[in-house]
């Protein structure tokens, strides 16, 4: 880890562009690592050979991620190496308890302006892969995301409190969200995404223990998903504030998938006929289901499960056709 503090501390000086190269044919075993900026000019951080995380669980009840960078405007991150979190080090933990050591992420990218991360590999996170927060003008294209279908919490890619981005053209397999969008995203782009297996592209969950959330201009376009749990889902907490609104989910196929399209108003810690009805909510309108179709493993294909208090409007749905896997039964909305 010292060779590459030092390394990055040399970069991050350096007002030339510089580039920081993690060689090919390589592999480097590196514990937690913050690379901080501002720095004083763009850098590139190039990784061709794979990063490795320790084979066992590691760290403090505080961490969040085994990789941050921090504050690091028009930074570029690429090349065709691989990070590999071992998260199969984490995982019994999590299944187990949930009071055990605070699961990190892979790689977190925070208060970053125009920043673009592409054409890597990702595997077996602890917890979820890649995680965006309070940045603007992020790019992420052409990963390959991959750990194994009951890993618990592994999102692929989690963005929040982040504006005017783009997620393209990334294979993510995963025991979670293929992309998770939380509170404070605004004029965000998901296309030409493969998704599956996981639990698919969600908005939320919103407005939590009471929370303001705030979602708006989401676009999810081109998109396919394999056998997962869901299609595109909306999820907010009864009890919440706010909005989720201006919402696009286009030209979309799903094979297999056991819940197509979901907006579930009730979510919370217990099954969904334990919740207590509450008299607040997030208020999701204007969310439009454009072009997208493809087949299901179970009856319920639609599934809108809107508050009482705060009902879904401005829903429309156009050109979609979902049929049952099996020809025998017919596809069904609630």
């Amino acid at each position: 880890m010292q060779a590459f503090m030092k390394t990055w501390d040399m970069g991050c000086k350096d007002s030339s562009f510089p580039r920081i190269l993690v060689p090919q044919g390589k592999a480097f075993l590196l514990t937690q690592v913050s690379f901080i900026g501002p720095c004083n000019s763009k850098i590139h951080v190039q990784i061709d050979g794979n990063m490795v995380a320790p084979e066992v669980m590691w760290g403090e009840k505080e961490m969040d991620h085994w990789i941050l960078f921090l504050s690091v405007n028009e930074l570029i991150i690429d090349g065709s190496g691989q990070i590999d979190g071992q998260g199969h080090a984490w995982w019994p933990c999590r299944k187990q308890s949930q009071h055990c050591l605070k699961i990190p992420n892979t790689l977190g990218i925070m208060s970053c302006q125009n920043a673009r991360l592409t054409g890597l590999k990702f595997k077996d996170s602890p917890g979820k892969h890649i995680a965006i927060y309070k940045s603007s003008s992020a790019h992420l294209s052409d990963l390959s995301i991959d750990a194994p279908e009951d890993s618990p919490n592994t999102d692929g890619i989690h963005i929040d409190d982040t504006t005017h981005s783009g997620i393209f053209g990334s294979i993510i397999r995963t025991g979670d969200d293929c992309i998770s969008i939380g509170t404070g995203t605004y004029d965000l782009k998901i296309g030409h995404v493969a998704c599956g297996p996981g639990h698919g592209i969600s908005i939320g969950s919103l407005g939590m223990y009471g929370s303001e959330a705030k979602v708006e201009q989401i676009h999810v376009f081109s998109c396919q998903f394999f056998n997962t749990m869901n299609g595109v889902r909306i999820k907010t907490w009864q009890g919440g504030h706010g909005y989720a609104k201006g919402i696009i989910f286009e030209d979309l196929n799903f094979t297999r998938v056991q819940n197509p399209i979901v907006i579930n108003q009730f979510y919370c810690e217990y099954a969904n006929d334990e919740c207590p009805i509450k008299s607040s909510a997030v208020r999701v309108s204007d969310v439009r289901y454009i072009d997208v179709g493809g087949t299901t493993n179970s009856k319920l294909a639609i599934n809108l499960n809107c508050s009482q208090s705060m009902q879904c409007t401005e829903i429309l749905m156009k050109m979609v056709n979902i049929q049952g896997t099996d020809a025998g039964v017919k596809a069904e909305s609630y």
